[in-house]
């Protein structure tokens, strides 16, 4: 399984990356998110990053190749004053998608750079999937998913 804690260190490094990244959560609910992101802010145009504690599948294809798919979901999102326009809420999507392919490019780049040593080191490529993510705890945006295999 994926490390928790590498994935936090990831986190942090890619958040004191990114500018227009204020704060991010690591959470395994929806509650504990709202809880936390309440007090949340996002001036100008901070956004915060989302990561899903990942679950888990098993990928055993005999005893002597036992991997598990981790299934990894990020989000980035912007408080919305609910009373904004339509214009005001594209804008938002907007800043958001720019963080969210930043963390793709992130994640692809490490993978591509690090090789075996990379926490996402066996991804399947093709479950990328950015979806977007509206009127969300008070916030837009967009989410990130797909899997990556490791050691059990």
């Amino acid at each position: 399984m994926i490390s928790i804690q590498e994935l936090q260190d990831f986190t942090i490094a890619h958040v004191a990356e990114r500018a227009n990244l204020e704060n991010y959560f690591m959470v395994a609910s929806d509650d504990e998110l709202a809880r936390l992101y309440k007090d949340t802010v996002n001036p100008g145009d901070q956004c915060t990053l989302v990561v899903i504690i990942p679950s888990h599948d098993s990928d055993f294809l005999d005893e002597d190749n036992l991997k598990m798919k981790n299934n990894l979901s990020f989000m980035v999102i912007k408080k919305t004053d609910t009373k904004a326009g339509n214009n005001e809420k594209i804008r938002m999507f907007g800043i958001a998608q720019v963080e969210i392919k930043a963390l793709l490019l992130k994640i692809l780049s490490l993978y591509q750079q690090l090789g075996d040593s990379c926490i996402f080191r066996d991804m399947e490529l093709d479950s990328f999937q950015i979806d977007p993510v509206q009127d969300y705890i008070g916030a837009n945006g967009y989410g990130l998913d797909f899997v990556n295999k490791t050691e059990l």
